[in-house]
């Protein structure tokens, strides 16, 4: 046995010595500090799906980049929230989906560069998720609801019959219809329920309660994320709550806004399309309630310096003014002031007035997969999960 250990360990000398990298404990105050900043990074990155949180560090490489930084590569453990991608809301205050309603878990590669002065910049990410396969659920708990595809009549039916119902009670001035169903659950003991979640748009002009309306920003981001749930089927008990992110109040006529409250039938009320996510990963199989998905590489490759001018100042990403602790360490570690993601320089032509050539990082073209030598890794899960 002891040969066969000091075999390995001299293999994984040989193989972190020949790229440079050096293993760094997963308990590292340096590494935990990036390690949720990174998951700041992933989360205000992405458009569609719900926010991840850190519950585990599973492994660390660090490669020495001289004067242009640190370059770290954190193997992450994390759990889906029920917050919305969208969602101002920091993702260390959103829950985690409990293991009744699907829990759904992966770990997500990332690439990190830590300047000298204190700033982190996010080079790459790929994640992958996969949700708690049914039977897995049926044995713990029987009687919790199963995923249903995003596309069902069920879900449709109850995404729209949740939304009537937050129109009709809503002071808003103009209707919200559905932009995009992200999740729907179905259960038939002891009692037939369904469970949906969806993001929604405002309507073009103020419309009856009854009718779902065209989204009246066509190409733009929802304005907010509801969550209904429809129990019963004759007599049916309807609960809806939603967040509104950002809403764009329209300005509305006296007589619009007394026609959004008036009744009026609409049996003939058609149900519109809906819009399933658009996940970038063509392995992926649309007819899943929530999607086994690999999120696409933020590198420079994948973010052109168009990407530089999206808005990156939410409320999430106030990492210095959220939490002291990014700052209040031995080592500065905290979001630049401008972009979080690490796009390359390029040099102009102009007459050179020094010998001394700029230091530029080097990312490695595939990520270092080579286990950590430390006990502390993997280190020890923020989560109780089933």
């Amino acid at each position: 046995m002891l040969p066969l250990i000091w075999i390995f360990l001299t293999a994984n000398i040989l193989c972190v010595s020949g790229t440079s990298l050096v293993h760094v404990p997963c308990d590292d105050m340096t590494v935990e500090k990036l390690s949720r900043l990174a998951v700041t990074y992933i989360n205000e990155d992405r458009q569609t799906g719900y926010k991840f949180a850190l519950n585990r560090i599973t492994n660390v490489q660090a490669q020495q980049q001289g004067p242009a930084g640190k370059v770290y590569y954190l193997d992450l453990d994390v759990l889906e929230t029920k917050c919305h991608v969208l969602s101002p809301k920091s993702w260390k205050k959103c829950a985690i989906r409990p293991f009744m309603e699907t829990q759904i878990s992966g770990n997500c590669n990332t690439t990190v560069l830590h300047k000298p002065e204190g700033f982190s910049y996010l080079y790459s990410y790929d994640c992958t998720l996969v949700p708690d396969p049914p039977e897995k659920l049926r044995l713990t708990c029987p009687d919790c609801p199963l995923l249903l595809p995003v596309d069902s009549n069920e879900a449709i039916a109850a995404a729209r019959t949740s939304l009537l119902k937050y129109n009709r009670q809503s002071t808003l001035p103009v209707s919200l219809t559905v932009d995009t169903i992200t999740r729907a659950s179905h259960q038939s003991s002891p009692f037939p329920a369904s469970f949906v979640e969806y993001t929604v748009q405002e309507c073009s002009v103020a419309s009856f309660p009854e009718v779902l309306c065209e989204p009246g920003h066509e190409g733009k981001e929802p304005v907010g994320f509801c969550v209904g749930e429809v129990v019963g089927q004759h007599q049916q008990d309807v609960k809806v709550s939603c967040e509104i992110f950002r809403p764009q109040v329209h300005v509305v006529t006296p007589t619009q806004q007394g026609d959004k409250f008036s009744k009026s039938p609409a049996h003939n009320a058609h149900i519109p399309h809906i819009h399933k996510p658009s996940f970038r990963d063509e392995r992926v199989t649309p007819q899943l309630a929530d999607p086994v998905y690999q999120a696409i590489p933020a590198g420079p490759g994948s973010h052109p310096a168009a990407d530089s001018t999206l808005p990156t100042s939410s409320s999430e990403s106030t990492e210095s003014a959220e939490s002291s602790e990014e700052a209040g360490g031995s080592v500065r570690a905290v979001k630049p002031p401008l972009n979080f993601r690490y796009v390359p320089h390029r040099q102009r032509r102009q007459i050179p007035t020094s010998t001394t050539t700029p230091h530029l990082p080097v990312f490695l073209g595939v990520f270092p997969s080579v286990p950590s030598p430390f006990r502390s890794c993997p280190g020890v899960s923020r989560y109780t999960t089933v």
